[in-house]
């Protein structure tokens, strides 16, 4: 009872607070409602602080810029591929005589060709699987 008493006070001065009326704010800091502009929070700002702020901003793009260049690496450089590539020598389009003799045509075979050499090293990638397959079925189907 005598935790109660305390208690009780605490909650009707917390709730007179909360119903204070309307009128008791001033114009200047009544905002948010309906009929009111927005909130704002304004800080007073010095120069000091300002210049602060862009040499962290600047050296923030700074190391962003240097991270980036150091990341970005030529997309040639790797193979992004599961089929194994097999040295083969270069294409080289062959220089094909006219019939009429009024010049050379080269014919366009090595885009064709390196669609073919990608099948055939998927197909040899393929029975080198089975094959592994096949030696590991074997070795662990011994008696």
């Amino acid at each position: 009872m005598k935790r109660l008493f305390p208690l009780l006070l605490a909650l009707i001065t917390a709730c007179a607070a909360l119903t204070a009326p309307a009128n008791a704010q001033t114009t200047s800091t009544a905002c948010g409602g309906t009929s009111q502009p927005r909130c704002q929070i304004t800080t007073p700002t010095d120069q000091a602080t300002t210049d602060q702020t862009k040499s962290w901003t600047d050296n923030i793009a700074a190391w962003n810029t240097s991270s980036q260049s150091q990341v970005s690496v030529a997309s040639n450089r790797f193979y992004w591929s599961f089929i194994p590539n097999i040295p083969t020598a270069a294409c080289v389009n062959p220089m094909i005589d006219s019939p009429n003799g009024t010049g050379a045509v080269m014919m366009d075979v090595c885009s064709s060709f390196n669609t073919f050499q990608t099948f055939i090293n998927g197909v040899l990638a393929f029975f080198c699987l089975l094959g592994c397959v096949q030696q590991i079925r074997a070795a662990l189907a011994v008696n």
